[in-house]
């Protein structure tokens, strides 16, 4: 009886130490993130001109869980970056995303980034936000991109991207809203997006893309909001715009298309703004069946 609770006991002695020896390694794992972290934040300040410097006067010392717009995790890493409207001028080029594992929001709408959003960006494993909105971006999108399993929302309107919008982003399983307009992307709408089963906005209005509607969008039936106006889209709407079930707002005027409004629009019960055409063809308006 007596070795058996000298058993027990050793067992959870073990059992403590195991703990004791995982704790101290997490301890470990977490101290030589944060550095990282710290070391790519500020190669990355140091890059900007000076303006930013004193905007991001906070951002010394080994602590940056008290930096201007940094907020961190349980464990002291940064899970946020948020520096919208704060007037930051430079590119992106010397952040190195592979450092900070962590982040989970990227937020930098409203200030004067320029250059390419790098490659890099495909590390970051846990992001599910980014806002890089009104900014002067330029280049092709990443296609690194379709790396972000666990991204929701992509927002980068108003700046000046170029290319074709990568295929890729037909991989971000987890995207709820992906906000492209007014840039100037070419090309077709990759038909990869219908794949998108999570998606319920989705705004590429604003551009130079060419093509028809893809017919796989009609598979977006959780999509709420779709804006493609103002783009050099052709042929037909397609019959299978009838799956978009919750389509709310639908706009695709200043066009190329053609072809009679598909009656199965008629069908869409949910839909409140119908925009179509500046110059569309033939055909009869459908009723909207309420």
């Amino acid at each position: 009886m007596a070795s058996e609770k000298q058993q027990l006991s050793m067992l959870s002695l073990a059992c403590v130490l195991l703990m004791l020896v995982q704790e101290m390694r997490c301890l470990a794992s977490t101290r030589s993130s944060s550095k990282m972290e710290v070391e790519a934040l500020l190669k990355w300040k140091s890059k900007l001109d000076n303006k930013s410097h004193s905007t991001l006067s906070s951002w010394n010392g080994s602590s940056p869980c008290s930096w201007r717009g940094i907020i961190c995790d349980s464990f002291g890493s940064v899970a946020s970056l948020n520096l919208s409207h704060s007037a930051i001028d430079g590119t992106l080029q010397h952040l190195n995303f592979y450092h900070l594992p962590n982040l989970v929001v990227l937020e930098l709408a409203n200030n004067s980034l320029f250059g390419n959003i790098p490659p890099g960006i495909g590390d970051l494993s846990k992001l599910t936000y980014i806002n890089c909105s009104q900014n002067n971006f330029s280049g092709n999108i990443p296609t690194q991109l379709g790396s972000l399993r666990s991204l929701q929302i992509l927002a980068l309107e108003d700046n000046n991207f170029t290319g074709p919008i990568p295929s890729s982003i037909g991989n971000m399983s987890s995207l709820w809203k992906l906000d492209l307009p007014r840039n100037h992307f070419v090309g077709s709408i990759p038909k990869e997006i219908g794949m998108l089963g999570s998606l319920n906005f989705l705004d590429l209005s604003s551009n130079n893309l060419i093509g028809s509607i893809p017919k796989i969008l009609g598979n977006l039936s959780t999509l709420q909001y779709l804006f493609l106006y103002g783009n050099q889209l052709s042929g037909a709407i397609p019959l299978e715009i009838e799956g978009m079930r919750s389509l709310i707002k639908l706009q695709l005027l200043g066009n190329n298309l053609t072809g009679p409004i598909p009656s199965s629009i008629g069908n869409l019960t949910n839909l409140s703004d119908l925009r179509l055409f500046r110059k569309y063809v033939i055909g009869s308006y459908p009723i909207l069946h309420r």
